[in-house]
């Protein structure tokens, strides 16, 4: 379980010399760097090994405005992937930069380790509070980050298409959420008759993903395992 590590206390560390006394400011600082030290080598030791189920493998793919067919690539010079976090919230616009940069091959392969960015994910980290009334969290301490990859312009800031996690699979869309402690994300609402639930658990802190499971009568959302592959799908918006 992941944790946000807080230096042990420390003795003040008396300083002496064998010509003049240094100066007092000068002694303060040297002792707060140590400390300072001393608090990133525990924290550093206790985050443990790498998840090696955070090391996300996946495959780019390009899709028509109908999200089914495919669609050809743009060429590589012509966009950029972005990968910021939407924190504190599902929807709505990043709260925290571009954490993690992925590897990613000439033939849409890529790789994403979310590991080494969790001490700076961990600092970005906000209170939770929804845009959708109607959706609750327990307990309510619990902070949340969703990352939310976008494809932009290669020297702009425009999308050139939705973009979105999918099951390689199944197809089904996807979320993919970091929660700071185990949590019960939940709620329903009915937007135009029909039936929207969300009901997602995370049994620790860590990444979990979420999916989205639609029918006439009811949209889902609901936590599942770690799907075996994904893709990071970019739609036509049809423009």
């Amino acid at each position: 379980m992941s944790r946000v590590c807080a230096a042990a206390p420390v003795r003040p560390v008396a300083f002496t010399t064998t010509a003049r006394q240094r100066p007092r400011a000068t002694s303060t600082l040297l002792g707060a760097c140590i400390l300072a030290l001393l608090a990133l080598y525990g924290c550093s030791r206790s985050r443990g090994p790498p998840r090696t189920e955070w090391v996300i493998h996946g495959e780019l793919r390009f899709y028509g405005a109908d999200g089914h067919s495919a669609h050809p690539a743009p060429p590589r010079a012509s966009f950029r992937l972005w990968f910021p976090y939407v924190t504190g919230d599902l929807y709505g616009a990043p709260g925290a930069g571009e954490l993690v940069h992925p590897q990613l091959q000439a033939d849409g392969r890529f790789t994403l380790d979310l590991n080494a960015s969790l001490p700076d994910l961990l600092a970005e980290l906000e209170p939770t509070h929804f845009t959708l009334s109607y959706l609750r969290i327990e307990p309510p301490q619990a902070r949340i980050a969703r990352l939310a990859p976008a494809a932009l312009q290669a020297n702009g800031i425009e999308p050139i298409g939705r973009t979105e996690w999918r099951d390689a699979r199944s197809q089904a869309p996807l979320m993919l959420l970091y929660v700071d402690r185990p949590a019960h994300l939940f709620g329903e609402t009915v937007v135009k008759g029909q039936h929207v639930r969300y009901e997602v658990r995370a049994p620790q802190a860590g990444y979990c993903w979420v999916a989205e499971q639609t029918s006439p009568q009811q949209r889902s959302y609901v936590s599942v395992p770690a799907p075996a592959r994904v893709l990071l799908a970019v739609i036509d918006s049809g423009s």
